[in-house]
């Protein structure tokens, strides 16, 4: 037992031993001989292979003294910038001519406007576009407010049309943008649908314009957006600017299909621009008897923005014998219509007797303009055009004013600005007057 525990003991010092040991490696030129080579020599070997063996400080890096007055030895594999070198402290750096790059936004721009790596496709009635997502985010917040990004969006083409949406796109990459007027509904209708709050601030600058639209310009507005539940402001609008232009409008096919509170609103304007009042009694019956079944019910509305009390004496007194058209007769002797007859007739031959009293040479027109006036002209196109005291004025009819709807249909298509206005507070020289001057020279 005592032999086995001697032996184990034995085996465990010898492992302790060999445990013990460690790998050394000294790096010696191989040109000196391990047994007689120095630290001394290894030095003067090396220095034989630099040009300034100074600067490497040799000594320093091969000689270190211990704390026990031992030489130590350190390696020679250490980095540069150990030895205290690097590239930051380069003279005149800062001064130094820096290169030209091409600069981000023209970098861009070129990219957006040549089509380049689009992002999205825009689909409008299968027609395809391909644009940039980020340049439809930065002015739509239609696009802009979608939580993901699409690649392919379908526009309706009822709002957002193929050439209103190409426009917009163009809008959006222009710096200067300028929009043509012959599309500028469709781009208003698509930017309202888009939500461009730019390109409709631009389209309203058109709008506000009356040098854009203004009269047949408006009228032509207006009638191109009725479709259009998002140009409703536009059309209120562009309806409040047809004054002069209200009877050529009147002779077309689209004034039949004029909404109801449209047509309240220019016959009860003091903007509107007529020969006499009579026309705007005219215009209510041409606009009733293209659907009179449908219409008749608007009878009462549409009558009390006629001013009867404008309109000449002899008419009110003449018109239930004189006229003929049937709708005319139909109106004139409706309970409220002939109310507002007698009324005016009674309201204006009161006055011109109580200016008779007075001793003034009183004529119709001088009280009928202290009611409130409409835009008088005098249109040399119209016919039937008299005084408002003047006695022919009983022989006017419906089928004068459908001849003079015709005759403004065949004019010029800017005679509408060649009208002259009539102040009503003047006398006219109207046929009456002219035959009452010549039976004078004649009874001389």
């Amino acid at each position: 037992m005592e032999e086995l525990m001697r032996q184990q003991q034995l085996s465990n010092g010898q492992k302790s031993e060999r445990q013990e040991l460690t790998c050394s490696v000294l790096f010696t030129n191989p040109k000196f001989r391990a047994d007689k080579s120095s630290t001394k020599d290894e030095i003067n070997s090396i220095a034989r292979m630099v040009s300034n063996a100074e600067d490497l400080e040799l000594d320093r890096v091969f000689r270190k003294v211990s704390k026990n007055d031992v030489e130590e030895t350190r390696s020679l594999n250490r980095s540069l910038f150990e030895f205290g070198h690097n590239f930051e402290d380069a003279d005149g750096w800062l001064k130094l001519e820096q290169p030209c790059k091409d600069q981000l936004a023209t970098v861009l721009r070129y990219m957006f406007e040549s089509h380049l790596k689009t992002t999205v496709q825009i689909e409008i009635n299968n027609m395809y576009f391909n644009c940039h997502f980020i340049v439809l985010q930065v002015y739509s917040r239609f696009f802009s407010e979608l939580e993901m990004i699409p690649l392919l969006v379908t526009l309706p083409e009822n709002t957002v049309s193929q050439k209103a949406f190409m426009l917009s796109y163009k809008w959006m990459l222009s710096d200067e943008p300028v929009l043509e007027l012959a599309h500028i509904v469709e781009v208003y209708v698509a930017a309202t649908y888009l939500r461009i709050t730019g390109l409709e601030a631009h389209c309203w600058s058109y709008f506000d314009d009356v040098e854009c639209y203004n009269e047949d310009t408006a009228c032509a507005l207006y009638v191109e957006s009725k479709d259009n539940p998002a140009m409703d402001v536009v059309r209120n609008m562009m309806l409040t600017r047809i004054r002069k232009f209200l009877l050529t409008f009147v002779a077309t096919k689209e004034f039949l299909d004029l909404p109801t509170s449209h047509l309240i609103y220019l016959l009860d304007s003091d903007e509107i621009c007529v020969n006499t009042e009579i026309e705007v009694f005219f215009i209510a019956v041409r606009w009733l008897g293209h659907n009179w079944n449908k219409r008749k019910v608007h009878i009462r509305r549409l009558m009390s923005c006629i001013r009867f009390n404008l309109m000449p004496l002899w008419y009110l007194l003449y018109a239930r014998r004189e006229e003929d058209h049937s709708l005319v007769m139909e109106l004139i002797f409706h309970p409220e219509v002939e109310y507002k007859i007698d009324d005016s007739i009674a309201k204006i031959t009161s006055r011109m007797y109580a200016a008779s009293l007075e001793g003034n040479d009183a004529q119709s027109e001088d009280y009928a303009s202290d009611s409130g006036q409409r835009n008088w002209i005098c249109d040399n196109l119209c016919s039937y055009y008299h005084g408002v005291g003047c006695p022919n004025t009983r022989e006017i009819c419906f089928k004068h004013f459908e001849d003079y709807l015709l005759e403004l249909q065949q004019c010029s298509k800017d005679h509408w600005s060649q009208v002259i206005f009539q102040d009503p507070s003047k006398k006219i020289d109207c046929c009456s007057s002219r035959k009452i001057k010549s039976d004078d020279l004649v009874s001389e």
